[in-house]
């Protein structure tokens, strides 16, 4: 078994709170992650290697052009939509085993991917970059013999991007100036323990970063040239932001989970979690989520269309795909064909008519068996697969 594999049998923690899991995880409330192949929805290519397939992150420059990316096993995976049909691109893999969790694009000649890979010594964080020909691995800074990873990124152009994560229990911050990667002091300090999930840069001048430190929400704000924490919002007892999307410096939407128990155990289970920001401040948004539900990624194509994607537990107990919508007014659970035990964690919205959101699935209705991609799509009318 890979160093990895442990850690990737749980595709996304529902909350970080202190640096440990809280409440259930999908490794354990969700599908067995093991087993054959196959897919689901617009049909994305499986890799013949076989192994555990999942899509983390997606990002679309047009309704005909997305890439998704995630792992198979302990290997990468990349694929790309082009209006037609999803294809597996071939991508390179380092250490013992390979991963990645998010994939921003600003033109279909410029796309850069993150995650992590596995050395005999701890993880480290992974960089690849697609020129338009190929995908590559880009050179990232060393940061010693803490674990590094990387779960977002967001490219204004090929000379401007910014990706987050985690380094030692800290969060950690690189920069991309169209030559080299570099890492930058992150406004968190202090010795709690904190992570940056997700990051949306509207402009070259202007990113949120999005994440948890102690057991509460955490934003970060890139202006002028550093980084500073802006204050945010943490219902009930616990909470975190695992997503962000910004359509301009004076909207963003956060989602995440957020739970009112104690700490101990699944004493009490998470709720979605919904913040927007108006240019000013960071507030809680109402929102229909299900008793118990956790969103993961989002994507606004406008102040007044925004998807918000995640999973939440049916009366069968087992955990499907969770669609949440904003039309300008108010939020609201959209209808998903989801598959029997689903889960989507990243989602990309070209415009308001054309979404892609991607995860995971399998169909067993004990909730466990083989697992694969999940892709969904949606037209500006109903999501579909």
């Amino acid at each position: 078994m890979s160093p990895l594999e442990v850690r990737k049998s749980v595709p996304r923690a529902r909350l970080v709170l202190g640096g440990a899991l809280f409440a259930l995880v999908v490794g354990l409330a969700g599908p067995t992650l093991s087993g054959a192949f196959g897919a689901t929805g617009r049909p994305a290519e499986a890799r013949s290697t076989g192994g555990v397939g999942i899509l983390n992150g997606v990002s679309c420059i047009s309704a005909k052009s997305c890439v998704a990316v995630g792992y198979r096993g302990d290997r990468t995976v990349i694929e790309s939509w082009d209006g037609t049909a999803w294809t597996i691109v071939p991508s390179p893999d380092r250490g013992l085993s390979s991963a990645l969790f998010g994939v921003s694009c600003s033109s279909g000649g410029w796309c850069v991917a993150v995650g992590d890979y596995a050395v005999s010594s701890g993880q480290r964080a992974l960089i690849e970059s697609w020129n338009g020909g190929a995908w590559l691995v880009m050179r990232s800074p060393s940061l010693g013999s803490a674990g590094a990873e990387l779960l977002g990124v967001s490219c204004v152009s090929a000379r401007a991007c910014k990706a987050v994560g985690g380094y030692g229990g800290g969060a950690l911050i690189e920069s991309w100036n169209g030559a080299s990667w570099s890492v930058v002091p992150s406004g968190s300090a202090g010795s709690q323990r904190m992570q940056l999930d997700a990051v949306s840069c509207p402009s070259a001048g202007s990113c949120v970063a999005v994440g948890n430190r102690a057991s509460a929400t955490m934003v970060e704000s890139w202006r002028g040239g550093s980084w500073s924490i802006v204050p945010s919002p943490t219902p009930g007892t616990y909470g975190g932001l695992s997503g962000v999307s910004c359509s301009s410096v004076k909207w963003c939407v956060a989602v995440g989970s957020y739970s009112t128990g104690t700490g101990s155990g699944a004493s009490a289970p998470g709720r979605t979690l919904v913040e927007s920001w108006d240019g000013t401040t960071w507030s809680v948004a109402s929102n229909p989520g299900p008793s118990i539900a956790y969103l993961f990624g989002a994507s606004c194509a406008s102040v007044k269309r925004c998807q918000a994607v995640g999973e939440y537990q049916a009366t069968s107990g087992l955990f499907r795909a969770l669609i949440e919508s904003w039309d300008g007014t108010a939020w609201s659970v959209a209808p998903n064909p989801s598959p029997l035990v689903a889960y989507l964690y990243g989602v990309s919205c070209h415009s308001a008519k054309t979404c892609e959101a991607v995860g995971q699935f399998t169909n067993k209705v004990s909730g466990a068996g083989p697992a694969d991609v999940l892709v969904e799509s949606w037209n500006g009318a109903a999501w579909s697969t």
